[in-house]
């Protein structure tokens, strides 16, 4: 009678083990939220014959490497659950700014992501050329404004002339030559200072530029 029912048991896992090799319906779920659309993306790789084979041998991680080659995507993670049920959670890059030249959005990381749908129309638009080094002081530049509760949100515009970094916010008519990141913090907190003076003493419409790009000191040019 024992050998009976460890045989019967031995049997069970067996017939387990084969409906869990055989599986390969799956459910996607998004971490924060489904923002660019890619599931058809995930299913043209899903989906794939040679692809199906690796998920039925268990090379999971293989499958994993393919989805986090989509554009969108920071990180997949695939993996079954106690009735062996495939489940493919997804991380996707979190748009910082819209560079309308590429028609993408720019992430947090500095990767240029090919828009398939427009997303938040209070992103920072970047025009002009960009190049791959002032990718990364985009990233530090709007970081730094969104961090800062007065600036979260301010940013409108920005562009590149000769390499110096230009921009304009929501709430004031001036453009700002901001350079580059050398003393981020202290930029910001030069012109945050002159904003909130405009504020008080409304003169926001007699200048036309501020320059930020002098050692220590905030220039104001006016109209």
């Amino acid at each position: 009678m024992l050998f009976l029912i460890t045989f019967m048991v031995m049997l069970s896992s067996f017939i387990d083990y084969e409906n869990y090799v055989t599986k390969t319906a799956y459910n996607v779920d998004y971490k924060m939220g489904n923002l660019y659309e890619n599931k058809s993306l995930i299913d043209t790789i899903m989906l794939n014959k040679s692809n199906i084979e690796l998920v039925k041998s268990n090379r999971l991680y293989e499958i994993e490497s393919k989805l986090n080659n989509i554009q969108s995507i920071k990180e997949a993670n695939i993996f079954r659950d106690l009735n062996f049920n495939l489940s493919i959670e997804i991380i996707e890059r979190q748009p910082l700014a819209y560079y309308e030249k590429l028609d993408s959005y720019i992430d947090l990381s500095g990767v240029i992501v090919k828009r398939n749908k427009k997303l938040d129309d209070t992103l920072p638009k970047i025009y002009g050329n960009v190049s791959k080094n002032n990718i990364r002081l985009l990233v530090d530049v709007i970081k730094a404004f969104n961090k800062d509760d007065f600036f979260n949100r301010e940013l409108n515009k920005m562009w590149f002339d000769k390499d110096e970094l230009f921009l304009n916010l929501n709430s004031f008519l001036f453009d700002i030559r901001f350079g580059d990141n050398n003393k981020l913090k202290n930029k910001i907190q030069m012109l945050k200072g002159f904003c909130l003076y405009n504020i008080e003493n409304k003169r926001d419409k007699i200048y036309k530029q501020i320059d930020l790009v002098y050692e220590n000191q905030l220039l104001a040019i006016k109209k």
